[in-house]
């Protein structure tokens, strides 16, 4: 009974009313009568009604003037109506009855099909509307506790940044100074704990910060505009310039071997770019530049023990409407069974003695590219090289390229490094899809390789 729809039956006539809550008998319906005007108006104080059945010709206050009463009130007045008269052929009653508010008409004397079935109606709409403001209202709710939640966030990170930070300089200060003051006196065993303590407490100061910049990510606004991302790469491949010179085993825990046991190789980098042509998208460019850094740095570290180390930047349109851009290289790879790990907060499928890093790039690429209504993925091979894709929307509605990929990915890089070094520096992208929509400053960005070597 609890779960009934309330019903207000207005008459003036008992027998009317009789006729009315018989045929309405049913468990799904709670009716509530009134025989004038004056108790409609005090049951509709109390009582929230999904319908209202109201009598036109009543004695006093007619049922078309306390509809305009009823319509008047803010409480009820999308409580729909339906009036009931023996004058429905007559135009003018007609028109009065909708001009009050009614939704429908019944004529005397009531067919009970007709009846029961318009009522029907109406309160499965309301049903429907009811469970519609309680999904707004639990939303409401989770909006609040979402509130909450980045305020408690932002707290936290406030904590982290003052009172985490003050203790771990004390440590760095004083263990820098004690490596100046005690350097003639430690012998080697010592000298070497210092130089770990300074370096735990410079990672611990880089996760801290990269941690800070994780939980900024989710919090600070998009400023969406047209954004080519040909200008954004290069700028981030001019942020990256110091790693891309980086001589060979300038980091001695890495060697072109790719074991760690083996000796590296000093000498010169030699790292050969593709960047094909790429089209503008509608994106916060700030938060773009930070997806492609991430990205090509990641490029740029894991293909250390190779030479030439290759990285190719690229893009395809899939039938979904959206760019799948990529960066492909042929550096350590990883075994897909923790592909899953890729792009969680502080996750690394490979040992800080191989390579350097918090964990934390990956995870920012899939939060800006999430926020952008995009998605991440990678593919890889050990030994064989990784492609990180994603995808955003397109720009325009033009024409697509008649080489649509539909919703495949980039083709596994690891494929095109099993065959010979020229065939992947000659291979058509159109075996892997056709190209995105080029930016009007493209042309000259487009398929361009280069060797870089430290200066």
């Amino acid at each position: 009974m609890s779960d009934s729809v309330k019903i207000l039956l207005v008459d003036d006539k008992p027998q009317n009313l009789a006729v009315l809550e018989t045929v309405l008998d049913d468990s799904d319906y709670h009716v509530t009568k009134a025989m004038s005007a004056q108790e409609a108006l005090v049951a509709l104080f109390d009582t929230d009604f999904a319908l209202i059945i109201l009598d036109v010709q009543m004695p006093g206050t007619t049922g078309f003037e306390l509809a305009h009463i009823i319509k008047e009130r803010k409480k009820t007045k999308d409580i729909p109506i339906i009036f009931v008269t023996a004058h429905f052929g007559e135009d003018q009653h007609v028109l009065s009855g909708y001009s009050a508010g009614a939704v429908d008409y019944l004529t005397k004397p009531i067919n009970p099909t007709i009846l029961k079935s318009k009522v029907a109606v109406f309160a499965d709409l309301y049903r429907k509307s009811k469970a519609l403001d309680e999904a707004n209202q639990s939303l409401h709710r989770r909006n609040q506790e979402l509130t909450a939640a980045n305020k408690e966030l932002e707290a936290f990170s406030y904590t982290v940044s003052h009172d985490l930070r003050a203790p771990l300089r004390h440590v760095s200060g004083f263990i820098h100074q004690l490596g100046q003051d005690s350097a003639g006196r430690l012998d080697e065993q010592g000298q070497r704990y210092v130089t770990l303590i300074q370096d735990a407490a410079t990672e611990m100061g880089k996760l801290i910060d990269h941690l800070l910049a994780f939980s900024r990510m989710g919090r600070s606004e998009l400023h969406l505009t047209t954004v080519d991302m040909n200008q954004v790469v290069r700028q981030a491949v001019s942020d990256l310039k110091p790693e891309l010179h980086e001589p060979l085993g300038a980091r001695p825990w890495v060697s072109t071997c790719g074991q760690q046991d083996c000796p590296a190789t000093r000498g010169e980098r030699h790292i050969e770019l593709d960047l094909a042509a790429l089209p503008e998208v509608q994106a916060d460019p700030a938060l773009m530049r930070q997806v492609w850094t991430n990205l090509l740095s990641n490029a740029a570290k894991y293909t250390r023990p190779r030479d030439p180390a290759r990285i190719e930047v690229g893009c395809q349109e899939n039938s979904a409407g959206e760019h799948v851009f990529f960066v492909r290289d042929n550096g350590v790879g990883f075994d897909m069974k923790y592909a899953s790990k890729l792009f969680g907060v502080f996750q690394r499928l490979h040992r800080p003695t191989e390579f350097e890093g918090t964990g934390i790039g990956l995870a920012n690429v899939r939060r800006i590219i999430a926020r952008h209504g995009g998605q991440t993925w990678a593919e890889a091979k050990p030994d064989l090289g990784a492609t990180i894709s994603f995808t955003l929307p397109c720009h325009s509605s033009g024409a697509r390229s008649r080489h649509s990929i539909g919703h495949q990915r980039p083709t596994d890089f690891a494929q095109k490094l099993e065959h010979k070094p020229s065939a992947y520096q000659t291979a058509g992208r159109d075996s892997i899809g056709g190209p995105c929509n080029p930016a009007p400053s493209s042309e000259s960005f487009s398929s361009r390789i280069t060797t870089m070597t430290s200066s």
